[in-house]
């Protein structure tokens, strides 16, 4: 079974000074990007924080999942995402992505939960198309 799923983006003017936006899928979504919101804190998103939504999502359901088959009654889990873009001699490079989550109303043990936890990082498609940066993650039950 294959799915495909469709974004795409624009840029319009030079680095410094321009602008884009970026179109999310069937929703439609427009979302403006600039390299100032890209390196600094100004209105408009960019490709990590993108990825990390992305990431703290499917990383989510993969957990959910795993906490299903083991048979457990699920409650939330809150995933957040940090991605961090690294200037190397050889250009820009997503370096780290660190994971929070918090499982609440879990029908699990706290070390269960980590453990589980550990496992939707190995096994979730977003952290093995990243592996090439550092995936770190803290996870516990709230």
């Amino acid at each position: 079974m294959k799915i495909l799923r469709h974004a795409s983006a624009i840029w319009n003017g030079s680095v410094p000074s321009g602008t884009g936006s970026m179109t999310l899928g069937r929703a439609g979504q427009v979302i403006p990007f600039s390299l100032k919101s890209r390196t600094e804190e100004n209105s408009g998103t960019n490709p990590e924080e993108l990825i990390g939504a992305a990431h703290a999502g499917c990383f989510s359901m993969a957990l959910t999942s795993i906490l299903e088959d083991a048979g457990l009654a699920v409650g939330s889990v809150e995933t957040s995402a940090r991605v961090t873009l690294e200037q190397r001699t050889d250009g820009f490079w997503i370096s780290e992505v660190h994971l929070v989550t918090r499982g609440i109303g879990q029908a699990c043990s706290n070390d269960e939960f980590v453990a589980f936890a550990e496992k939707a990082k190995e096994t979730c498609p977003v952290s093995k198309l990243y592996s090439s940066a550092t995936i770190t993650l803290d996870a516990s039950l709230a």
